[in-house]
């Protein structure tokens, strides 16, 4: 009998988490500045690109409580997911609905107080966020970020950078998303 390959190595395991992560200093707003991804839809979409921005909760040192606001269509929308933690310190688990539906979230490098650069695995598929505690982060940080991009096998042609204006601050009652079901 023939044996079956192993499975491919995910992307994410080469990926190294933060090593001196602290979720209390990671809580906060910050601002989506770019993100790296072959996600189609974006690159359809690239022109329509929206201002977002990211309120982090951490709940006891183990889970974060991720509120996503955009706009869509000119409203304000909320998306509430929650990240569970993984095996290691800095991996979490994002459920969704479905089979094979799970992403694998790591936080790659951070300096908790401007920039934090998150990595985001779902099947094969990874994609590379750069956030900043501004909407706009020096350039030696959007080096780093396109060195990190490189590195995982994503070039500047799938790279997208957000607007700096245009925030949401909230959403009201009929514009919430809750991503935990």
């Amino acid at each position: 009998r023939r044996r079956r390959p192993p499975p491919p190595q995910s992307p994410l395991e080469k990926v190294a988490a933060q090593e001196e992560l602290s979720l209390p200093q990671l809580a906060g707003r910050w601002f989506l500045v770019g993100m790296a991804s072959r996600c189609s839809y974006l690159a359809e979409h690239s022109h329509r690109l929206e201002a977002t921005t990211v309120t982090v909760t951490d709940l006891v040192g183990q889970s974060l409580a991720i509120s996503t606001f955009r706009k869509l269509d000119g409203m304000c929308w909320e998306i509430r997911q929650r990240y569970l933690p993984a095996q290691a310190h800095g991996r979490f688990l994002l459920k969704g609905r479905g089979y094979g539906s799970k992403v694998d979230v790591v936080v790659g490098e951070t300096d908790h107080s401007s920039y934090a650069i998150l990595y985001y695995q779902k099947g094969q598929s990874i994609s590379v966020k750069l956030y900043g505690r501004t909407s706009q982060v020096s350039d030696a940080v959007v080096d780093k970020f396109e060195q990190r991009v490189r590195a995982v096998g994503l070039s500047e042609d799938v790279t997208y950078y957000f607007p700096t204006y245009g925030f949401c601050d909230s959403a009201d009652e009929f514009h919430i998303l809750d991503g935990e079901l």
